[in-house]
């Protein structure tokens, strides 16, 4: 059963107070719209732990957020006064303090498999930003092609990757729920950018009937904005002021 509470409330900035947290309480510092604080409330989500969201506003940062993450960024996972940050790394932090519904397997040889798998594929986790300037600065001709044709190679190459339903095998593993943010931002734009390519699409079967599985789990639901609302928001981060809250 998933049980992220607060993944919809509105973001925090500069001037708010801190939010107290209970003993035995675990909270993740997220914001809505980004895909690696997306990667953290997926795999908790996935896990089925309980925790609380607070979404931070990154443009005014709470001032005492930088107590929790130094550079003031998301995701960071907090319990008991032990704060871990980095979106690859609190994943892992969460099998280890939850082990009772671990993703990633014991045996070492299948955990770092998960992990090379995800390394094989990170070509994706830089290269999606290109459709963003596509969009924003509304390119044409080469220049979009030149920022369109990193992704198209990068999924290319996780299509050859995907050898069964799962990264993970026959359900969801560690690889999927961190790869599974930057799927869901070239879908979302897929349709407003007119892609050659759109995700997913006949080009690449093994994705798109693994998006198809993946994207209706209720992990995914849990984590996930509504179209329309995910693209208010990257409109409004194009147009150089983010609304964080947008949606709610």
């Amino acid at each position: 059963m998933v049980k992220i509470i607060g993944n919809n409330t509105p973001a925090l900035k500069k001037g708010d107070p801190e939010p107290p947290l209970a003993p035995g309480r675990a909270r993740i510092y997220s914001m809505r719209f980004c895909p690696w604080a997306e990667r953290a409330v997926l795999y908790a989500a996935a896990k089925g732990i309980d925790v609380e969201i607070v979404n931070i506003n990154l443009v005014e940062k709470p001032e005492w957020y930088f107590n929790k993450h130094p550079q003031g960024k998301v995701p960071t996972f907090e319990k008991d006064g032990q704060i871990v940050i980095e979106s690859g790394i609190i994943p892992e932090y969460l099998d280890g303090i939850y082990p009772e519904s671990a993703i990633l397997p014991t045996d070492p040889y299948l955990r770092a498999k998960q992990r090379i798998l995800l390394e094989q594929a990170a070509p994706l986790t830089t290269a999606f930003y290109g459709l963003f300037a596509v969009y924003r600065e509304n390119l044409e001709g080469e220049a979009r092609d030149a920022k369109i044709k990193p992704v198209e190679d990068a999924i290319d190459n996780i299509e050859k990757l995907l050898k069964d339903e799962y990264f993970g095998g026959s359900t969801p593993g560690f690889a999927d729920w961190l790869l599974f943010p930057f799927f869901e931002r070239v879908s979302l734009l897929s349709t407003p950018l007119s892609l050659p390519s759109p995700f997913p699409s006949s080009r690449w079967p093994n994705l798109s009937s693994w998006w198809g599985r993946i994207s209706s789990l209720p992990a995914a639901a849990a984590a996930l904005q509504p179209k329309e609302v995910h693209l208010a928001f990257v409109k409004s981060f194009i147009g150089g002021k983010a609304d964080y809250d947008v949606g709610l």
